[in-house]
């Protein structure tokens, strides 16, 4: 595999999904240490002598970074299992071998009606990212990548484990490399089945946010869980746009996800609505509490003030653009938007956070 085959495996813009909860994960965790202090934590980690979890800079930071690096090798493993699973299960090939004749045929139909570079794009919108297997990448290699990544997010777990002494932690880290393989691995994939949004939904929404939420403070609580819902809700949204890009393909190859259960039409104005409502979801808190600010936001200041504008702008205008990315099925652009919305999503709960 080249550097840019791997590069490529990697979907570097989707990893925003794996960045956001963990920021809104630590947000929460941070405004739990701020309210209760290090004397409101449970007593954790082998590596520590204190009676309680120590509530310092330097331990945050350490152990948001490895839950960081979690998700991020994590969610890349599930990239490349994905790849293989459906080369080697020959789905890929049915979207490959579409992509080319469709590229072909959509060439010579631009020579010949004379269509704008700005049809041609629009046509190409279709086409998916680079599949590997399919795409010529041997089968071993693209696996080898998968678990390499998948033992670096182990290495990391274990690392949290060590310094938290959360040792259950070790079945919830089992169980998302389990869900990674089984989406499109096995003898009977999940994703197969119309599963695909409610997995994206869990494991990059209240896990990898609540996860993080508790191993830093010991606790969940309602802000994280709103967060953490809100959040999952952007990522079963990619997976959405993922699946109805490949609606056709995947009808064919036999892949019955819930875009090919209940038809692209439903399914379009089902993601339209579930992209709505995220926007909603961050909007409305932060009105009523501007309203309301003397008694709601009592911990305003310019940054968190800041930071919670700019997402909200930045939020509405992207909401926007997916919305009519989806209508006019230029669906990579979507995803694309998508992974900034989630960081918009983040940057807003991380201001409010801030602020009440």
């Amino acid at each position: 595999m080249q550097f840019h085959d791997y590069v490529s495996g990697m979907r570097i813009p989707t990893l925003m999904l794996g960045i956001a909860p963990v920021l809104i994960g630590v947000s929460a965790a941070c405004r739990v240490i701020g309210m209760r202090g290090a004397d409101g934590l449970p007593a954790c980690g082998i590596l520590t002598a204190s009676s309680a979890c120590d509530a310092g800079t330097g331990r945050i930071i350490t152990l948001g970074l490895l839950c960081l690096l979690v998700a991020l090798f994590l969610q890349i493993a599930v990239n490349f299992a994905n790849d293989y699973s459906d080369g080697v299960r020959g789905t890929d090939a049915h979207r490959t071998a579409a992509v080319r004749q469709y590229t072909v045929e959509s060439d010579f139909q631009f020579l010949e009606n004379g269509a704008t570079a700005e049809e041609e794009r629009q046509a190409r919108e279709l086409n998916g990212p680079t599949r590997l297997v399919a795409g010529g990448v041997t089968p071993r290699a693209v696996l080898m990548a998968a678990i390499v990544n998948a033992v670096l997010a182990c290495v990391c777990g274990l690392a949290v484990i060590v310094i938290t002494g959360y040792w259950w932690l070790v079945f919830v880290g089992a169980l998302c490399v389990t869900a990674a393989w089984f989406y499109v691995g096995g003898s009977h994939p999940y994703g197969y089945f119309g599963f695909g949004e409610l997995a994206a939904f869990v494991f990059f929404g209240p896990v990898a946010a609540l996860g993080t939420q508790f191993v830093l403070c010991g606790q969940v609580n309602g802000n994280g869980v709103y967060g953490a819902v809100v959040i999952g809700a952007v990522s079963a949204a990619v997976m959405a746009v993922n699946n109805l890009r490949d609606v056709n393909t995947d009808r064919e190859s036999g892949k019955r996800t819930l875009a090919v259960r209940i038809g692209a039409r439903a399914f379009t104005v089902c993601l339209c609505v579930l992209i709505a409502l995220v926007m909603l979801a961050m909007v409305i808190p932060w009105s009523v509490m501007w309203i309301h600010m003397d008694s709601d936001l009592p911990n305003l200041s310019v940054l968190g003030g800041y930071c919670a504008v700019l997402g909200e702008i930045a939020l509405i205008l992207l909401t926007v653009v997916v919305e009519f990315n989806v209508a006019k099925r230029e669906y990579r652009s979507a995803m694309r938007n998508l992974s900034w919305i989630a960081l918009a999503v983040a940057l807003v709960f991380v201001g409010l956070t801030m602020s009440i």
